[in-house]
Parts: C-alpha cells; structure tokens; sequence
C-alpha cells in the first residue's frame, strides 16, 4: 500500500492526528491529582525563581517596564520550544508499534507529539494573559501579529523535531545532545535578560539566533513595547522555512528505514 495521502484518506488521517495529540495530553496528566496545573507549576516556578534573582536581587530588570512579563513570556515560549523537540523527537520510537504499521504516515506521529505541546502552550497563553489583564499592563496594537509568531514559534519548533525525530531512531544519543544544546541555547537567547543590556554592537550576533528573533517579536507585539524587533525579522521567518522544508526532506528520506531500526 502506497504512502500518497489522497483526499479520500486524508480527513482518516486528520481524525488519527488529533486523536494521537488529545489522548497523549490526557494521559500526560491522566494519574495526576492536580493535572494541568503541574504543567504550569514548572514555568511558573522557574520565573519566580529568575524573578527573584534578577529583578530584585541582581536589579539586571528591575528598571524595565513590565520586565515581569517580558520574563513570563520568554519562559512560556521557551518551555514550549524545548517540550516540543524533546517529545516529538522520541515520539517515533516510543510509537514503534504505531510505526510498523505501514499504512499509517509515521510523520502524523511527531505533529501529533507537537500539537500535545502546542495545547499546552495556549493554556499557558491564556494564564499570561490573564495576569495582563489582572495587572492592568497596556496592550499595543501589535498584538494583531501575535497569532503570525505563535505559528512561526511552532512551524520552527516542528521543523527542528522532525529532523530530530528522524535521527534519533539511529542515533539515541541525540536527546543527551540535544538537552545540552537546549542549555546553551536558553542562555544565549534573551529569555531571562533584557536585551537592552547587551551592547547594541552585539544585537545582530543574537538575533543570528531565530528563536531569539521570534521570541522578541512575541514580546513587541503584546506588553512590551520597549522589547523592539530588529532588521533579522525577515531573516528568523527565513530560517523558519528552511528548517521546516529541511525537516520535511530529511524525514521523509530516512523514514522508509524506521521499521528496521525501532
């Protein structure tokens, strides 16, 4: 049986998709007396932690307006990158029975895996932006662009786990890889410092960085106002489309072999 996905099938496999993405995000909190809740604990905890530390401790965004959203915002955006490519990227091996079977399109495994974390992250959109609204922090009009980052945040993250997916079935020490890159990555994008303390000069080596480029537009377009975008926007949307088409590419070259190696 081929792999072509005709019109006739596809709204079975659209149905199998979801199904993956809504019983993966319920067993994920299934045993949990708290749920949901816990997902939101860890990127609430962590910015009150960085909070402490570096607004009221350390003062590096204690001068800045609504610095504890610019803060709030990162971490979501940024747990959600970092849940996103380390799930889908073993979805296909912990799958492996799902996989065997030919009939089913084996990347429709790992965009289910992302649309678990993209659930995840709405739910933590809409806690941010109640504490927007509880606080009273201004909202610009940029905020009509926000749902334009949100994709790109997820067609990037997505792009990143299907070429991660499709490696780690031969090499499974990528995902202690990949948890060291994620630690040099979280530091060199501005999640937890704001970009206004870095030396102008240096602002273009950053936004080399598309998650940095793509978190700070987030940012520009919703509370924060002094959290401008630069002349990389163009360049993040970019290296968004190559990534996705690159990961596309790559798995669907490797993926014939998955069977044999799972």
């Amino acid at each position: 049986m081929g792999h072509t996905i005709t019109k006739k099938n596809f709204r079975h496999y659209w149905e199998l998709m979801c199904e993956l993405a809504v019983n993966d995000f319920k067993l994920k909190y299934n045993s949990s007396a708290l749920g949901y809740v816990w997902s939101l604990l860890r990127p609430l905890a962590l910015f009150l932690v960085l909070y402490l530390v570096f607004s009221v401790f350390l003062r590096i965004g204690g001068g800045q307006t609504n610095y504890q959203f610019y803060l709030l915002l990162g971490i979501i955006c940024w747990t959600f990158f970092a849940d996103t490519t380390l799930v889908a990227m073993q979805s296909i091996v912990n799958k492996g029975g799902l996989v065997k079977k030919v009939y089913v399109p084996k990347m429709i495994i790992v965009i289910a895996a992302s649309l678990t974390s993209l659930m995840t992250f709405f739910l933590n959109l809409a806690v941010f932006f109640i504490f927007v609204f509880i606080f009273r922090a201004p909202l610009n009009w940029h905020l009509i662009f926000f749902p334009l980052y949100i994709l790109e945040l997820y067609v990037f993250s997505l792009g990143l786990s299907l070429i991660l997916s499709a490696l780690y079935v031969s090499l499974r020490d990528l995902a202690h890889i990949w948890e060291i890159i994620l630690q040099v990555l979280f530091y060199v994008t501005p999640i937890i410092y704001p970009l206004n303390i870095i030396p102008e000069k240096y602002h273009q080596i950053i936004f080399l960085n598309p998650l940095a480029q793509i978190i700070q537009s987030m940012r520009f377009a919703s509370v924060n106002q002094w959290a401008t975008t630069s002349s990389f926007g163009a360049y993040a949307f970019l290296i968004t489309g190559l990534v996705f088409i690159l990961g596309i590419y790559i798995f669907r070259r490797r993926s014939p072999y998955f069977s044999e190696k799972i």
